[in-house]
């Protein structure tokens, strides 16, 4: 047996697999090729890909071959520019839970005229994705196989892209859950449930649509959330790699490997911001818009996930600053009313900032109250131990507002223009 070596792996990536299966076989056969399934790598040790289980992401720690099956691993020759990478991952993620479509797929292979729908098959993800980037990896994204995606010019092959798997580890990966099935069949228990609403919804996109449309149909999908248990399978995730949160558990674990999860999961920083507090502030506005307990609850959720994200990353960033690995840093502050700390609430809570901005331009000054446009008015901070995990925590407060913000539960201090604490008395 063998794997994907993640260390041979950029995001990007695109995956060209075949299996021994009746189906895979077929497919070679029609397509005269040695492969059957296309894949994207879209962060560290995960894929997504198009299979009879619709759109999914997938462990590539899991994903097994057989010897003798064809891997083969491609890669821009060009590289991505600019936003390019960020559209093609975003384009994926948006298609997770889309319907797959063995019509079309068998169409693809045998040839000929044809009409294409919103549903998936693997090379069509694929070619779509890039091409909503701007890339033409193939002539028609819509109607491509693997081994059109294999032959393009654009792409060159990765050498060393895979790694024996011994039996040890094999079996170590059957004895542990699959968080990411439990993923996908939570995905499918509410898509499916609101296809029995609307048999167009593919996305959660487009059930988003049909909730600001059918607004009656809230419970429904809420309850749609509860028996899937879409909400809590974080839960299950944080359970089965605690070390992942605590730097004292990180720190029983072999160096090695740990250094190498450490800086996979700094490299995925770099893209911007993460698609958990995007997702957030995504939700916060629909729930501001539109007052729905699915938004409403969609929001938490993501805000969790924002916060366990950020320990994630904090945890790495100690690991390897107590290893040497790593200069310490100081957690930035943003000044209120600043460029930076607009750009950053208009992801976290995009209601807010429109709301602050108006103020502040009706105002005709940056030095008053986020919140009434009052003055005067001080920069203030949420302590640290109450801070979002990757949202805004600075704010201008005039005396009122500052009385009922701590009122509220949310224990502000008053900071300097550096984010240094000082006393409260002016």
């Amino acid at each position: 047996m063998k794997r994907l070596r993640h260390t041979a792996l950029q995001v990007g990536d695109i995956i060209l697999t075949t299996s021994m299966a009746a189906v895979s076989k077929a497919i070679r056969v029609a397509t005269r090729s040695d492969i059957s399934h296309a894949m994207v790598y879209v962060e560290d040790r995960s894929v997504i890909d198009a299979t009879g289980e619709g759109v999914q992401a997938r462990n590539t720690q899991r994903l097994l071959f057989e010897d003798e099956c064809s891997i083969h691993v491609l890669r821009l020759r060009a590289g991505f520019v600019d936003e390019q990478l960020g559209v093609v991952r975003t384009y994926l993620r948006s298609r997770i839970g889309t319907q797959y479509s063995t019509r079309e797929a068998i169409q693809t292979a045998l040839g000929g005229a044809r009409r294409w729908s919103k549903k998936q098959f693997c090379s069509r993800l694929v070619a779509q994705a890039f091409a909503e980037a701007g890339i033409m990896l193939v002539n028609n994204p819509n109607f491509c196989s693997p081994a059109d995606i294999k032959d393009s010019p654009l792409l060159f092959a990765v050498a060393d892209a895979t790694i024996d798997v011994s039996i040890e580890e094999e079996a170590l990966w059957e004895g542990l859950e699959d968080t990411p099935q439990l993923m996908r069949n939570a995905i499918n228990v509410i898509l499916d449930g609101a296809r029995v609403k609307d048999n167009a919804i593919q996305t959660f996109d487009d059930l988003h649509h049909h909730l600001a449309e059918h607004p009656e149909d809230d419970s429904y999908f809420c309850d749609l959330l509860g028996k899937s248990g879409y909400l809590t399978l974080w839960q299950a995730e944080k359970g089965k790699s605690p070390w992942q949160y605590d730097l004292g558990l990180m720190g029983a674990a072999p160096a090695g490997e740990i250094e190498d999860y450490c800086w996979s999961v700094l490299a995925n920083e770099d893209a911007g911001p993460n698609r958990y507090v995007v997702n957030r502030g995504g939700y916060v506005m629909l729930a501001r818009r539109f007052g729905l307990q699915f938004f409403h609850r969609m929001a938490d959720l993501y805000g969790i996930l924002a916060s366990l994200h950020r320990t994630r990353v904090e945890v790495a960033m100690k690991w390897l600053e107590a290893n040497r690995e790593l200069v310490p840093t100081i957690n930035p502050y943003m000044r209120p009313h600043t460029p930076e700390w607009f750009a950053a609430l208009d992801i976290w809570n995009p209601p807010q900032a429109a709301m602050t901005r108006h103020i502040v331009e009706t105002a005709g000054r940056f030095d008053v109250c986020s919140v009434c446009g009052d003055d005067p008015a001080r920069d203030y901070r949420l302590e640290e131990a109450y801070r979002p995990a990757a949202g805004v925590d600075a704010v201008r407060l005039c005396d009122d507002c500052l009385a009922i913000r701590r009122n509220n539960g949310e224990p502000f201090v008053r900071v300097s223009d550096d984010g240094e604490r000082e006393s409260d008395i002016a």
